[in-house]
C-alpha cells in the first residue's frame, strides 16, 4: 500500500513538469525598440508645409513595429483674406510598421499612423494690426499610411527616407470667426485642404 502512495505521488508531482502550455506562437519572440526624430515636408491648404515630431516604438522579432507617432507644423499657413493671422496643425497617434528585410543594408518598410488632430489659429505678430478672431480650433480623425527606405548605419543607427499620405475626418473651420462678425466671410477650411502628401526623414537610434 505504501508503495502504491508513493508511486501516485510521483506521478502527480512529475505530471505538470512534462506537460506543456499550448501557445499560438511556439517560436522565439525577440523585443526590440528605437526613438527618432521626424522631419517633414508637405502639402497642406495648398502651400508648403514643414513639420518636426518623433517617434518612440517597440520592435517584435525584427519586423513588427508598435509605438506612438506626432508632429506639429512649424510654420502656420496665412489664410487668404485675413491680416497678420496664422493656423497651425498637429497630430498623432498609434504608428504601426512592417519592416522588409531588416537585415538588408537597405531595407524599406510601410507605416500607417492612426490617430487624431486638429487645426487652430493664432496671431502671427501681435506687435502689428491684425484682424479680430476667436481664438478657436477644429479637431479631426487622422489617418496616414506611407513608406520608408531604411540605412543600416551601424547595428544601433538608421537612416530613412520616405513619403506618406494624410488623410483627415472631421475639418470644418473658419479661421476667421469674429467676436463682432460684421465683414465678409472668409473661406472654410475642409479636410481636403489639411490631407495631402508629405516626405519625410527619420534618424533612428535604438536597438532593432
Amino acid at each position: 500500500m505504501k508503495n502504491i502512495i508513493i508511486t501516485i505521488l510521483i506521478i502527480l508531482l512529475a505530471k505538470p513538469v512534462i506537460a506543456q502550455m499550448k501557445t499560438l506562437y511556439d517560436g522565439k519572440i525577440e523585443s526590440g525598440w528605437y526613438c527618432s526624430p521626424v522631419f517633414k515636408v508637405g502639402q497642406i491648404n495648398g502651400q508648403t508645409g514643414c513639420f518636426l515630431g518623433g517617434e518612440a516604438v517597440g520592435i517584435i522579432n525584427h519586423q513588427f513595429v508598435i509605438g506612438a507617432k506626432g508632429y506639429m507644423l512649424v510654420n502656420p499657413f496665412e489664410p487668404v483674406g485675413l491680416q497678420n493671422i496664422s493656423v497651425g496643425f498637429g497630430g498623432g497617434g498609434l504608428l504601426l510598421k512592417y519592416i522588409i528585410q531588416p537585415n538588408r543594408l537597405i531595407h524599406f518598410d510601410i507605416e500607417s499612423m492612426i490617430g487624431a488632430g486638429g487645426v487652430y489659429n493664432d496671431v502671427k505678430n501681435y506687435s502689428k494690426p491684425h484682424d479680430s478672431i476667436d481664438y478657436t480650433g477644429d479637431a479631426c480623425f487622422i489617418l496616414e499610411p506611407g513608406f520608408n527606405m531604411v540605412l543600416n548605419v551601424t547595428e544601433s543607427l538608421q537612416v530613412g527616407a520616405g513619403a506618406t499620405y494624410r488623410f483627415t475626418n472631421g475639418i470644418d473651420f473658419n479661421p476667421g470667426s469674429f467676436r463682432h462678425p460684421d465683414v465678409s466671410n472668409y473661406p472654410i477650411l475642409t479636410d481636403s485642404d489639411v490631407s495631402g502628401i508629405s516626405a519625410q526623414i527619420t534618424i533612428l537610434y535604438g536597438k532593432f
